[in-house]
């Protein structure tokens, strides 16, 4: 069975040595490492190629160009389509798996033959269980769509890394990465428990992340700020629309009422009354789709949502009160 291990590589010149030696430190050797340079403007790739010139196993490398910079979307969907694995791994270049990570998911898949995908657990930089591992307790195999919608988007951090998962089962599906989005992590989690029929999990860390302070995840620049909300907020129709069209599970609101919630995070410490107004006119669009009839419950809760309230939305009781009352209503 081969897997592919896919790294987009941008601006990762102070990591991607470390991320390149744990793949070849990898007690599995039926590998394939496809790297996709998305024109970064350090020197990542010709570490990488330097790297690669150096190594001498069972590996095999390509390096796929960009011809121009397109994101980790596109970049992750480069690699899909230039796979040749039965199974993929997708790997952030900041990142580092343990030597035993491919091994062991791989022998998930032999225990359980009718699973999609199985993940393991995440590390911290000291090799101890991060703040965004999963509890030890969790099942070891499901194959209910209740158990797997909980799992996938409640109970798990929603990253596509550290999953071994079916090439098939993409292709098939057509699970690729919304381009132009951030948190495209989100959006590809939502549509992979759709259509998710069976998975398997171990509390083993093998995933090590390195909480990178440059990352698009921890910037507190307000353009950034402003480009998360906007994605969470292009998701949350699009989850939205789905939810309508095919009903829903009370998992599939509750990740969509985090996504608004978290919308309203951002928006709380950017406080901008353009980008607010923006945010409740969608959330106007949204109460049409959902509400047949006016409640005073439901004015109070819009109010929740307007200036000045709703800067104070990133408080852990007023954002539970906010979430309760999304969901209720969803």
């Amino acid at each position: 069975m081969r897997v592919s291990i896919i790294i987009p590589i941008y601006n990762v010149a102070s990591y991607i040595e470390r991320c390149l030696q744990s793949v070849v430190s990898q007690t599995y050797n039926n590998i394939e490492c496809i790297l996709v340079d998305d024109c970064g403007t350090d020197d990542s790739i010709c570490i990488a190629q330097n790297f690669i010139n150096q190594y001498d196993g069972n590996i095999s490398f390509t390096i796929i160009s960009h011809q121009e910079n397109q994101g980790l979307a596109a970049a992750r969907n480069t690699g899909i389509k230039n796979a040749t694995g039965d199974y993929l791994y997708f790997l952030d270049s900041d990142d580092a798996i343990t030597p035993d990570c491919i091994n062991t998911l791989i022998e998930l898949f032999k225990k359980h033959p009718d699973i999609d995908f199985a993940q393991g657990n995440f590390l911290n930089k000291n090799h101890e269980r991060s703040q965004y591992s999963f509890s030890q307790d969790i099942p070891t195999y499901v194959n209910t769509r209740s158990d797997i919608e909980n799992l996938m988007l409640c109970q798990i951090v929603t990253s596509a890394c550290n999953r071994l998962i079916s090439r098939s089962f993409i292709m098939n599906n057509h699970l690729f990465f919304p381009i132009g989005l951030l948190h495209e992590d989100l959006y590809w989690i939502y549509y992979t428990a759709k259509h998710t029929r069976a998975a398997a999990f171990i509390s083993k860390g093998l995933y090590i992340y390195y909480q990178n302070e440059d990352s698009i995840v921890t910037s507190t620049s307000n353009k950034t700020k402003i480009k998360r909300y906007q994605s969470r907020l292009t998701g949350a129709f699009d989850y939205l629309k789905d939810m309508l069209d095919n009903g829903s599970s009370i998992y599939q609101r509750q990740f969509f009422a985090v996504n608004l919630l978290c919308c309203l995070v951002e928006l709380s410490s950017i406080k901008s009354i353009y980008h607010w107004g923006t945010f409740w006119l969608s959330i106007c669009k949204i109460s049409i789709k959902l509400y047949r009839k006016i409640t005073w419950k439901r004015i109070l809760f819009f109010l929740c949502l307007m200036p000045p309230l709703c800067f104070f939305s990133g408080t852990k009781t007023l954002r539970w009160r906010i979430q309760h009352r999304l969901l209720s209503q969803i």
